[in-house]
């Protein structure tokens, strides 16, 4: 007990010291505790990126590939062309655990009108030749589309029924082949109501193609606007779309010749180290070397690369703080402890044993950290906050720069929308307190050990003799 007492007035005795080192110790357990709450909380968004999308693929162009037929000369634009059986293949895959498909057909129809349709040439296509959805020709009895089909519904598309964005107000959803659900306007424009059928003609060949047959199930109520972007389109214009089921365009896309259905697909692996193997497995289906199966870059490069980037920094931050801090702070317990090699001459003179006096420091040393750790600790976590974000923003600034000087990466896909990262919640875990104790604990033996080492190569005698 009389150590420990001796200890804590001798804090109190050499004020000028212990301020001094509290200070440099408080700063940099501060620093080091923001840096810490930074990269722990980068870590959990990185990980919680993989876990919601690191078992996510899409194909997506393979840029360098294009960029380099292109260079050539020799463009073939049915090389650019996926084929819907690809696509229905890989959702076979041993590799896969869940597909989502989704596909759209743009027909067209003499009799039913569009919305924002205006007058369109009978023959939109003579003398042009003209690339079909899929990278095929057309022919001559071409007739510009103005009626959207879709074929199932993406993630996003599903979602928009689920939150009432939009909504069926008569009859019912199309769930067997063959039905169709329209939005009001539509039906109104038509003069279209449940029951009713709906021919749809392949635009390819109008003339000796089979039509798509669909018959009315329900109409919904459409509560989002269209994009704006400057023009008026049919196909731009939400409310002209025809939402059947996958099977019956699917279906549909067999009885014509080429694939005039256009497939778009999200494939969930089994587990994020499969891609590799997929992407392989891809190519060896029919994938064209065009293109790979990968993560979402741009989910990726919108959430991944700048907190990757607020890492990188926070931890160099932190390793450059303990370097220079913990340099000066074994610089003044050298000082301290030469200052002090009279008091502990005397003490051991006294008859104090090494390790009774080595344990005072221990208990000076202790105090100290514990009253730095517990200031550090508030302040670090007031300041990661502000921190952090202005980090993010930086980051996110040359990330915008990078994404406007890199090529274009075309995704093929049934793809949401992810929306960039524009801030993080910063704050102080379990975890980040243990790691920046372990710290302070760490400069608590560099302070002490010093004294110890002093206390263990010199005797008494030597001490008071060397007072001067």
């Amino acid at each position: 007990m009389y150590i420990l007492n001796n200890a804590l007035k001798n804090l109190l005795r050499n004020k000028g010291r212990n301020i001094l080192l509290a200070i440099i110790m408080i700063a940099i357990l501060s620093c080091t505790a923001v840096a810490i709450i930074i990269n722990n909380t980068s870590d959990g968004i990185i990980e919680d990126y993989k876990n919601r999308f690191g078992s996510e693929v899409f194909i997506q162009a393979n840029q360098k590939k294009q960029d380099q037929m292109l260079a050539s000369g020799k463009y073939d634009p049915s090389a650019f062309n996926i084929s819907n059986d690809v696509y229905e293949k890989l959702a076979q895959s041993e590799y896969v655990k869940n597909a989502v498909m989704s596909s759209s057909f743009r027909g067209y129809s003499d009799t039913i009108k569009a919305l924002d349709q205006k007058d369109i040439p009978s023959n939109g296509g003579a003398g042009v030749s003209i690339i079909g959805p899929n990278g095929g020709q057309t022919s001559e009895d071409y007739k510009i589309p103005n009626l959207n089909i879709l074929g199932g519904l993406t993630p996003a598309g599903a979602k928009e029924f689920e939150n009432e964005t939009r909504k069926i107000v008569e009859g019912k959803f199309a769930e067997k082949d063959g039905e169709a659900v329209i939005s009001q306007e539509f039906a109104k424009l038509n003069r279209l109501k449940v029951g009713d059928v709906m021919r749809i003609k392949n635009p390819n060949d109008s003339e000796k193609s089979s039509t798509l047959d669909l018959t009315v199930s329900g109409i919904y109520f459409d509560g989002a606007k269209s994009e704006d972007v400057g023009i008026t389109h049919p196909m731009l214009n939400r409310k002209n779309e025809i939402i059947t089921t996958y099977n019956t365009l699917k279906k549909y896309n067999d009885e014509v010749n080429g694939d005039v259905v256009a497939i778009e697909a999200k494939y969930y692996l089994k587990s994020p180290e499969l891609v590799d193997s997929f992407n392989k497995e891809a190519h060896e289906k029919g994938l064209s070397e065009l293109y790979d199966v990968s993560v979402d870059a741009k989910s990726y490069n919108n959430i991944v690369k700048p907190v990757e980037g607020l890492k990188g920094i926070s931890t160099t931050f932190m390793v450059v703080v303990l370097i220079f801090g913990g340099s000066i702070l074994v610089l003044i317990s050298v000082l301290a402890t030469r200052e002090r090699k009279y008091e502990i001459g005397v003490l051991r003179a006294m008859g104090m044993k090494k390790g009774k006096a080595a344990l005072g420091l221990v208990f000076e040393t202790l105090a100290m950290i514990t009253f730095s750790l517990v200031i550090g600790l508030g302040i670090g976590s007031v300041l990661a906050q502000p921190a952090s974000n202005m980090l993010l923003s930086s980051q996110l600034e040359v990330q915008d720069a990078m994404n406007n000087t890199n090529s274009f990466t075309f995704t093929v896909g049934a793809q949401e929308q992810v929306e960039k990262l524009e801030s993080i919640d910063a704050f102080l875990t379990g975890d980040a307190m243990i790691t920046i104790a372990c710290i302070a604990l760490l400069l608590g033996v560099i302070s002490v050990g010093i004294g110890i080492l002093y206390i263990n190569r010199y005797e008494p005698r030597k001490i008071l003799t060397e007072r001067n």
